[in-house]
């Protein structure tokens, strides 16, 4: 394949010095970026995951982190797991919360 070799007397408008200066975005091509497409796939995760936060966070609960908000909020029975970022299961949350209770109650608040 025959390369431009940009000279003195290429013209202002040479095609050839123009397709030159043309590059392309790693992110253009996901396949060929493994790095790009792992950042795509964390954008859309994040995309879900902050406004699933901004609920949890809006009903008085605290998420340890935004990462994973999605699936703890459709996952979590209680707030106590949503909290946690571990999902327990519905018995051993029901356990922790009525110890929670009974604390509170000992405590008198």
């Amino acid at each position: 394949m025959a390369r431009h070799i940009t000279t003195e007397n290429c013209a202002p408008d040479c095609f050839g010095c123009k397709i030159q200066t043309i590059s392309f975005a790693p992110s253009a091509m996901p396949s060929r970026n493994m790095e790009a497409a792992a950042k795509n796939e964390a954008e859309k995760q994040l995309q879900k995951d902050l406004p699933a936060y901004a609920r949890l966070r809006s009903e008085g609960m605290q998420p340890k982190s935004t990462k994973g908000a999605a699936a703890l909020e459709a996952n979590a029975t209680s707030k106590v797991e949503v909290e946690t970022g571990v999902i327990m299961g519905q018995r051993a949350a029901q356990k922790i919360e009525d110890a929670k209770t009974t604390v509170a109650q000992i405590q008198g608040k």
